[in-house]
């Protein structure tokens, strides 16, 4: 018995549609990045950020997004501690950009979200952000951290009222680390002791 052409080609088009499973929108990076970088010495040029309550998948220039969110996160008065978080915003995301989590809306791969899921982050003009925000991003744009030869997840979190470094070990704790900040603490001291690793320049 003789099929038809167009039976074969409806019957070819219904096996495809069942077991072809749509194209990852991070499969041009070998299925396991999103933003295509994998350097842990040069910050990435960019990244993909989750604009949650708008609903859209922006790329972002990734210095234009550091000091965004240091000015949501970090804009505190002590300056070693501002500048500690300007390194913790900054390789909080960039390991995020190292280590898909294969995060996607609406078909776009993200690397992070804008809101508490990550880190905040709003796109408000540049020219808008106080200097001091700038400055300590462009003083440690240079800096990352090392625990064991591993490129680590820099967390942070506002902290219980404890006292100078109660809390370190592996997150920066705002409320402690400004306690440090005032008694003299440098960045990187605060930086070596709280997340326990080696600060690479």
């Amino acid at each position: 018995m003789r099929i038809a052409p167009a039976m074969l080609a409806l019957c070819a088009s219904v096996f495809v549609s069942i077991f072809v499973l749509p194209a990852s929108p991070v499969a041009a990076f070998g299925g396991d990045r999103c933003t295509d970088w994998t350097s842990r010495s040069e910050p990435p040029p960019t990244i993909r950020v989750y604009r949650v309550n708008e609903g859209f998948v922006e790329t972002v220039d990734f210095k234009d997004y550091v000091i965004r969110v240091v000015s949501r996160e970090w804009n505190v008065e002590q300056t070693a501690l501002r500048r500690a978080g300007a390194l913790a915003a900054k390789q909080y995301a960039w390991y995020h950009v190292l280590h898909y989590r294969g995060g996607s809306h609406d078909g776009k791969c993200f690397d992070v979200r804008d809101s508490t899921a990550d880190q905040l982050y709003a796109a408000k003009p540049l020219e808008q952000i106080p200097a001091r925000v700038k400055e300590a991003v462009n003083d440690t744009w240079t800096w990352h951290l090392l625990r064991d030869d591993k490129f680590i997840m820099t967390g942070y979190r506002r902290g219980k009222d404890r006292a100078c470094a109660e809390d370190a070990g592996y997150k920066l704790f705002a409320t402690s680390g400004r306690k440090c900040a005032k008694n003299g603490w440098s960045t990187e001291r605060l930086l070596r002791v709280y997340y326990t690793a080696n600060l690479v320049k």
